[in-house]
């Protein structure tokens, strides 16, 4: 059954996306799944666009009227000339030959004084039938072409916005990959709907972090923020090992291994064979070969055979302790606008991707004077983390309802054991006693919380008691400082000095 013209299209369309991006859609399923969709969407939109925009739909109609108004002849002259006149139209505005000298002649047949009246009759029936033959077919034709062009025309576009879309991917394929992410775990494009523009920016971040040498140092960094602790457990384990025997081989003759009776000449003993020296001893010979009662060397072969057991052993196991979930508040005040804001968001996206490659939990607050929260559970959509760090507030910062709010999370069975990371440029007020009296509470059960500073103006007053680690990352030199490591190797110094 053949295709029509949008189908046809529509594969045309599969078949060059396939084509040219073969490596990306089969590296990427929920990419390949995404552009599948899209171009059924395109056919049915495509289809419903043809219908309502078809240009000749007006005489469509006039010839469904008349070829209503053949089924019930004859057809008056003035009828046939209304119809022809449409016709006509039809084919000037479609540029097909209308034949116009012909359908003259015919009206002028039609009406022309007849002295039987039947035969006036059937002219004009018959140049009715006439007409609407050749109107479907002026009407097929001009359809047919109106279609193939207004397709080719949709299918450019469309082809156009489509390769457009999949280079951005391309090219956010390639700076994933060098940020050791996986695209199709890190977004999944079979969630949500995400729009060209907001991948777009998407790709603006992933540039910054594939680019910026110091960025990518420091998302290596975080990435790591709770080195894996092992523990050691004892388990059963069934043990399979594997032990030499030899055994007795019937089939070869290597080895003297005795004396036994028989009458085998070739292994008989000296002793034996003596007795053929003498004629009377010779008949006492010939006695024992026939009894088998001859003293013969008794030979065997030796085979050497694996035989493998199984047995229980308890064994010490050394095991790697789960990463736990993540919070990240991320600044977004207006102290923050520009570069500071961008790798801020850069970080945060990346860090949130890690969380999601590695299983982990992760509770993302956007924060400046409120907040905003994000749950990125098992089955968030990368369309919402995009949209959410897309977000800016431009004012004043304030870092307690964040801290506040993240202490509340860290109460919830989820996120037990919660690392929290803070990603701000620290330009604020100090925190209240009891807030860090929360979090020392809080660090007790478990948590452990990090710091990000984007600049150099930040509090140097809680850096040695509210953070368990702090890095500050200046963006002119791409330089990274771990601030609580050194302060902590410079107190280790004065107590051994």
């Amino acid at each position: 059954m053949p295709l029509d013209p949008i189908s046809s299209a529509a594969k045309d369309i599969g078949d060059n996306v396939q084509r040219i991006f073969a490596s990306l859609l089969r590296d990427w399923d929920s990419a390949a799944g995404h552009i599948e969709e899209r171009i059924r969407l395109w056919q049915l939109t495509s289809t419903a666009k043809l219908n309502a925009e078809f240009p000749y739909a007006s005489y469509e109609q006039e010839l469904s009227n008349w070829q209503t108004r053949n089924q019930s002849p004859p057809v008056s002259s003035a009828e046939l000339a209304a119809a022809v006149e449409d016709y006509v139209a039809l084919c000037r505005a479609a540029k097909l030959p209308d034949n116009q000298s012909f359908w003259q002649r015919e009206l002028a047949a039609a009406t022309a004084p007849e002295t039987v009246e039947r035969k006036r009759r059937t002219d004009s029936t018959v140049s009715a039938r006439l007409l609407r033959d050749e109107w479907q077919k002026a009407m097929d034709k001009a359809r047919a072409e109106w279609e193939l062009e207004r397709i080719a025309m949709l299918r450019r576009e469309f082809m156009e916005e489509l390769e457009a879309f999949l280079q951005l991917l391309q090219q956010l394929h390639q700076q994933l990959e060098m940020l050791g992410l996986d695209s199709g775990l890190f977004l999944d494009l079979s969630k949500g709907n995400l729009s060209a523009k907001e991948i777009e920016r998407f790709q603006r971040w992933a540039k910054y972090l594939a680019s910026d040498p110091g960025v990518r140092s420091l998302c290596d960094l975080l990435g790591k923020l709770r080195q894996l602790e092992l523990s050691e457990r004892i388990e059963r384990a069934q043990v399979r090992y594997t032990q030499a025997i030899e055994l007795p081989d019937i089939n070869s003759r290597e080895e003297i291994i005795g004396i036994r009776l028989g009458r085998d000449i070739e292994h008989v003993l000296p002793s034996e064979l003596a007795l053929l020296a003498e004629p009377e001893t010779s008949i006492l010979f010939d006695l024992k070969y026939v009894e088998s009662r001859l003293m013969c060397f008794d030979m065997q072969g030796i085979q050497r055979v694996q035989q493998h057991h199984q047995k229980e052993e308890l064994r010490s196991v050394e095991e790697a302790a789960k990463q736990g979930p993540m919070v990240i508040c991320v600044d977004t005040s207006g102290s923050m606008d520009g570069m500071p804001e961008t790798i801020a968001k850069a970080v945060a996206l990346f860090i949130a991707g890690k969380a999601r490659q590695q299983k982990r939990a992760c509770y993302l607050i956007n924060f400046s004077t409120g907040i905003e929260t994000l749950d990125l559970g098992d089955d968030f959509g990368m369309e919402a983390l995009i949209k959410f760090l897309g977000m800016s507030f431009y004012g004043g910062t304030d870092a307690i309802p964040a801290l506040g709010h993240a202490l509340g999370v860290m109460q919830s069975e989820t996120y037990e054991r919660a690392d929290l990371l803070m990603i701000s440029d620290f330009i604020m007020a100090s925190l209240p006693g009891q807030l860090r009296q929360q979090i020392e509470q809080q660090r007790t059960h478990g948590n452990r919380f990090y710091s990000l500073v984007v600049g150099d103006c930040y509090m140097t007053q809680r850096l040695t008691s509210l953070f368990d680690h702090e890095w500050v990352y200046d963006p002119h030199s791409s330089q990274i400082h771990e601030l609580i490591g050194f302060e902590q190797k410079l107190s280790i110094s004065a107590k051994n000095g």
